[in-house]
């Protein structure tokens, strides 16, 4: 049997809980990253072929020692990825690198992305171009290919040299399986009063657009949600802040002054099922999230992206999500509008040939999967459907005295690491003082004997000079009086 061991935030069947979530950050940071690793495991899954692990620790927190680790626990490390060429990443990629240079078994990396403007200007990368390759080769000294996103991805790495790469997409957009359809051609009418998500990122490069847009849609549906993603949303809910007593605003809902929190209904899936199953009961999806939006057209409910980065444009593409740039929306934009335009008839008549891309590259790389040599994935979802998940968390579900007594206990732990935290940084600088201090006496003194021998030297070289003047004296006055002699 097989020993496949897949890189992940969390386990699909685990449960996580509001509590769990905010201690762990089980979502890395955002719920979107769990869609594409559960998908992996989905596709790799295999009864009695393949036995699949889950590899929790997080990227930053990896070291070279871990190679060990995982050598010994696989026959093959999986590592699903997203837009991991940023200059935010480069440490990860780095310490990644490390990782890998340093294992034996094969390694196998989907979906991996590049992150720039709307421009797609891969000029913007060059700061992390050395990061990129350092990684990339890695990867490709043990496997066949690398699997990226889409064509903006292929083109950049083409240009760094590097020529085994694969187009595959995300793998999240298949976790149906073959055969998925969405049948929603354009021409429909939105109903009345409907159920419209809205997802979006909370740092954009055109944030203010964003917002007027963002505000209108709201003003037009206020009955909206709001499914927010990271975890800093996660932690605004629950913990609130000032910013209303304090008049603070911002474009984007990073404080819950913001309309989305504190008008709409808002929520944070904890992962990425019962988020699935929320979204099914949706007629609309639409936002600058690409697994808010993949999340619904999963769910079988039609969503449109508003692309703006090099990013969600790529993947808008390949996958043939309807979409449009962000910076051609205009800031009234209306969804009614934009649901008559949403034709998923061209992701469906794609849909079979991209899912086949994927599982020839997972082939090409030596994985088998659950469709070609599996139950079709049959085993995963009877297993998904048979676990109670947590619903998405809504900050009015927290106001229980076990709730009250729970926050008190995770305010104190948090503040006693930061505290230990403080004092180790505070240890730090002072050896780093005491050490700097060491340096300067040890200068000081080397810097006193210098000038010391300096001196001596000069008064060596003032003697030699003195007699060497004095012997000249001597020889020209022989010299003389030879001459004057004769």
């Amino acid at each position: 049997m097989k020993r496949v061991l897949i890189q992940a935030g969390s386990h699909p069947f685990d449960t996580p809980t509001l509590e769990s979530t905010l201690v762990r950050n089980s979502i890395r940071g955002n719920v979107g990253n769990l869609m594409y690793t559960n998908a992996a495991y989905k596709h790799l899954s295999i009864p009695g072929r393949a036995e699949i692990q889950v590899d929790t620790k997080h990227f930053i927190d990896l070291t070279p020692e871990d190679a060990d680790r995982i050598n010994d626990a696989c026959d093959v490390f999986v590592i699903p990825m997203a837009n991991a060429f940023k200059r935010k990443f480069v440490p990860h990629l780095h310490i990644l690198a490390d990782v890998i240079d340093k294992l034996k078994v094969p390694v196998v990396v989907l979906g991996v992305g590049a992150q720039a403007s709307l421009a797609n200007d891969t000029a913007q990368l060059a700061p992390v171009d050395d990061a990129v390759k350092r990684f990339i080769g890695a990867v490709l000294d043990r496997s066949a290919s690398i699997g990226v996103r889409g064509e903006f991805t292929k083109r950049y790495l083409g240009e760094l040299g590097f020529a085994d790469v694969d187009v595959i997409g995300c793998p999240s957009v298949y976790l149906r399986g073959p055969g998925f359809r969405m049948e929603h051609a354009a021409g429909g009418t939105l109903p009345d009063r409907a159920r419209i998500a809205l997802s979006t990122a909370l740092r954009l490069a055109n944030s203010d657009l964003a917002s007027r847009i963002n505000e209108a849609i709201l003003r037009r549906h206020p009955d909206l949600t709001y499914f927010a993603q990271e975890g800093r949303d996660l932690q605004a809910l629950y913990w609130g802040d000032t910013s209303i007593a304090a008049g603070q605003r911002q474009p984007m809902p990073s404080l819950t002054s913001h309309p989305l929190i504190s008008s709409a209904d808002v929520c944070v899936p904890l992962e990425p099922h019962s988020w699935i199953d929320a979204l099914a009961g949706y007629d609309f999806a639409v936002g600058t999230r690409i697994h808010g939006n993949i999340a619904a057209l999963v769910a079988g409910t039609p969503a449109f992206v508003f692309a703006h980065d090099s990013r969600t444009l790529e993947l808008s593409r390949y996958h043939h999500i309807p979409h449009r740039a962000l910076t051609d929306l205009p800031p009234d934009t209306d969804v009614a509008e934009l649901y008559a335009q949403t034709d998923y008839t061209a992701f469906d008549e794609h849909y079979d040939e991209g899912f086949r891309r994927l599982l020839d590259f997972m082939t090409k790389n030596g994985l088998e999967n659950a469709y070609e040599h599996g139950d079709g994935g049959e085993a995963y979802d009877k297993r998904i459907a048979a676990t109670e998940y947590t619903r998405p968390f809504r900050r009015s579900e927290a106001e229980g005295k076990d709730d009250l007594l729970f926050r008190m206990t995770l305010l104190r732990e948090q503040n006693k690491e930061v505290a230990a935290r403080a004092a180790r940084a505070e240890k730090k600088a002072t050896a780093q003082a005491d050490r700097i201090k060491k340096l300067e006496t040890k200068l000081t003194t080397v810097q006193s004997s210098a000038a010391t021998k300096q001196k001596a030297l000069e008064k060596r070289l003032a003697a030699l000079e003195a007699q060497a003047r004095k012997k000249q004296s001597g020889k020209a006055r022989r010299l003389v009086k030879r001459l004057t002699s004769k």
